[in-house]
């Protein structure tokens, strides 16, 4: 005798469809590959920017908030036009830190290009020569000439403004993200 299945209402079919059709959330971290995608592209357009900026008129304080800022907010956008997934603001915070690394990553790998030449053809000299020709007081100068001549002192001094720089740079891209989050949300009452 065949067992009868029950009937389902078509409400609960409705929901069901509704759900099935909706993208699950995925967390925001380097294990997904659109975030990480859009996050290395996004750092190689705000890079693309910022290096020129430093380039034009000096590295400004203005010049490396804003980009950095800008690259979170982007990455955000980025990734949910990509995903059609929506970005909650910590999701957003999450999606602009790891623009903020891949920005420091690019800044490394440029310091460290621009570098090696520097120290193959001696114009590392110059540029010590011209630094210590500058306006500095007679304590400036001293500390100056003894971080130049001691190879540790330079190296600690190169590796505390890269943690500066990536702290910065993670900062204010988290922020950029926060803050595209929250005005790239549709609901406004998240």
């Amino acid at each position: 005798m065949p067992v009868e299945e029950p009937e389902v209402p078509a409400e609960l079919v409705q929901l069901l469809d509704a759900v099935e059709e909706q993208p699950l959330l995925t967390e925001i971290s380097f294990s997904n590959g659109a975030a990480v995608r859009v996050g290395l592209l996004v750092a190689a357009i705000s890079m693309a920017v910022l290096v020129p900026l430093a380039n034009f008129g000096g590295m400004t304080l203005l010049g490396i908030i804003l980009p950095t800022l800008f690259a979170g907010a982007m990455s955000v956008w980025f990734y949910q036009r990509r995903t059609g997934v929506p970005l909650t603001v910590v999701a957003g915070a999450r999606m602009g830190w790891i623009t903020g690394v891949f920005i420091f990553a690019l800044f490394l790998v440029l310091f460290t290009v621009s570098i090696i030449p520097a120290l193959e053809s001696g114009e590392l000299q110059k540029i010590q020569e011209a630094a210590l020709k500058g306006n500095f007081s007679e304590s400036d100068l001293g500390k100056l000439k003894e971080i130049f001549e001691n190879p540790v002192m330079l190296a600690v001094s190169i590796l505390m403004f890269m943690g500066i720089y990536f702290v910065g740079a993670t900062t204010l891209s988290s922020l950029g993200g926060m803050l595209g989050a929250k005005l790239l949300r549709r609901d406004p009452s998240l």
